[in-house]
């Protein structure tokens, strides 16, 4: 009974302090005063030296700087400046990281650093023409994207041919589109979609803060601020897209977004605008023994038996999973396999062994290089 009270009593704290109220967000506004800055010295707050009147890098302004008025802070004048036609750095940093993006590599390659600790684009001219046509289309990545997917670059082969390598092994001359494995949210949705179970909304708020489990410190006059442990997950979480996901800072991913802590998941307060590609034993691991595979492996099973006939299956469960027809080699070693699983256990009920054995098929293509590099 006391310990009914105990819990009673922390549901009636959470639901006072989460209350519905008119919704609140951070933002910036202008101060009443707006002026310049005193120099810190040696970044001490309380050792102020001279005042810096507010302006811009002189370096960069190419054309006369843009004027402050002495009523406002000058974040607008600078989001101006930032976005304007005359200064080209943001337009090609902006297209290089598309190109990137799609292409496994950008024209400049350190995708962070353009100038003297940065690469030299392989391609200056098309960098340059990209980035004026960014600019004229009023700055439209759909644009952009949409002319760079329906180039010739982009629907070349990733196939190796031997006197291209030997010239250029690395690749960049653009002679084959790399190859490039799915990074941890791709890897996670794109399962979710061929099982059937993708959640197509936008996931709600990130944060189940409805459970109580997952705050702490919510009573009034507390000596510390409220807190966050992420210790329950909403139901449907397990199934929207991965972007949707609380982030956890302090330590490994949990519950739906555990794929996160293997695939290379870049932590948002770092600074990486491409992220690092590594193979190592635990990303094999995972991918044989991870309860997310195996979830969506029974589901993708569930629903490729739902179709009469082996073969009808089978040329199912390739197109659904690899884009592509099965091929005859394929197709005899998917019936070997299939044969040796339905006889591993002949005790289980001949309905539980067919499921068992489509969804040890479907794990295993999903734990191909086929379905996790594009190739």
């Amino acid at each position: 009974m006391e310990a009914r009270v105990g819990k009673l009593a922390t549901d009636i704290e959470h639901a006072e302090f989460f209350t519905p109220a008119v919704p609140v967000a951070f933002a910036v506004h202008d101060s009443a005063r707006p002026g310049g800055m005193r120099i810190t010295i040696r970044g001490n707050a309380h050792a102020l030296g001279d005042l810096v009147p507010r302006g811009f890098v002189r370096v960069f302004s190419q054309n006369r700087p843009a004027l402050i008025p002495s009523g406002e802070s000058g974040r607008r004048q600078l989001a101006g400046w930032i976005a304007s036609s005359d200064n080209p750095l943001t337009a090609r940093v902006a297209v290089n990281r598309i190109w990137q993006r799609l292409f496994g590599e950008g024209i400049v390659r350190s995708v962070d650093y353009f100038g003297s600790r940065g690469e030299t684009p392989t391609h200056p001219e098309l960098l340059d023409a990209l980035a004026l046509r960014f600019v004229a289309d009023g700055w439209s990545q759909k644009r952009l994207i949409r002319s760079l997917v329906l180039s010739r670059a982009y629907a070349m082969s990733s196939a190796h041919d031997s006197r291209s390598d030997a010239v250029d092994p690395d690749n960049r001359l653009m002679w084959r589109m790399n190859r490039r494995r799915l990074d941890a949210e791709s890897l996670r949705d794109v399962m979710l979609a061929v099982a059937g179970t993708l959640t197509a909304c936008g996931g709600g708020p990130g944060l189940p803060l409805e459970y109580p489990e997952n705050t702490g410190g919510l009573g009034k006059g507390g000596v510390n601020p409220p807190s966050f442990r992420l210790a329950r997950f909403r139901p449907e979480q397990e199934f929207v897209r991965t972007v949707y996901l609380p982030i956890i800072r302090s330590g490994p991913q949990a519950g739906p977004a555990e794929v996160r802590n293997v695939f290379d998941f870049t932590q948002p307060g770092e600074f990486a605008g491409q992220r690092s590609v590594t193979t190592v034993p635990t990303q094999a691991l995972f991918l044989m023994n991870a309860k997310v595979l195996k979830r969506r492996a029974l589901e993708l099973a569930r629903r490729t038996t739902a179709v009469p006939g082996d073969d009808a299956r089978l040329d199912g469960l390739w197109l659904r999973v690899l884009n592509r027809p099965i091929t005859v080699a394929e197709r005899a070693d998917s019936a070997a396999f299939l044969a040796e699983v339905r006889n591993l256990d002949p005790g289980i009920a001949p309905a539980s062994r067919e499921l068992r054995a489509w969804a040890e098929l479907c794990h295993a293509l999903f734990a191909s290089n086929e379905f996790l590099v594009r190739l």
